[in-house]
């Protein structure tokens, strides 16, 4: 990996702002819930408009869908090369829709918490991904995500959440 320094997880680097969040979006399939966290962050100026192909493209090659405790969720992201900013898109699920299972694809997990990922350097996607899979391992942590009705809850939640993670500072 890169030399790039040790941080503790920025929401101010990382953007995780309630106009990125949707709370309990009706959506059919996953790739429903992609794109509309990807026109979001198109519209937002944080991603070029190739970003949402690229994020589509990747599930289906390399499915995000965790069976995490209790609710089951995802952290698709597209390619480095069609980013602009770093932040990160949130969706709770009015119910929970099928995405190919991490390291498994031929499993499905039913997803209900999805988090889309912007990064500008593929050093620090990794150390995000890892950090959302870990602080993330706790069903009651995932009950109260889940059960928040405003963004800004759900903003505090995951930058408290997050708050000790090293993650290396994008640029």
């Amino acid at each position: 990996m890169a030399n790039l320094p040790d941080t503790t997880f920025n929401p101010e680097v990382f953007h995780v702002s309630a106009d990125l969040v949707f709370v309990q979006m009706a959506a059919e399939t996953a790739d429903e819930v992609v794109g509309r966290l990807s026109d979001i962050f198109i519209v937002q100026g944080y991603v070029k408009p190739s970003y949402k192909r690229s994020a589509l493209e990747r599930e289906e090659t390399c499915p995000t869908g965790l069976p995490t405790p209790g609710l089951g969720t995802a952290i698709p992201h597209g390619g480095v090369e069609h980013t602009l900013k770093p932040g990160i898109a949130i969706a709770t699920l009015t119910r929970p829709v099928e995405f190919g299972e991490l390291g498994n694809p031929t499993n499905r997990v039913k997803v209900s918490i999805v988090f889309l990922l912007s990064v500008t350097q593929p050093e620090v996607q990794v150390y995000l991904l890892q950090a959302i899979m870990n602080v993330y391992k706790d069903e009651a942590s995932l009950r109260r995500l889940y059960a928040a009705t405003d963004p800004e809850d759900i903003v505090q939640q995951v930058n408290a959440a997050l708050a000790h993670s090293k993650i290396p500072r994008s640029t």
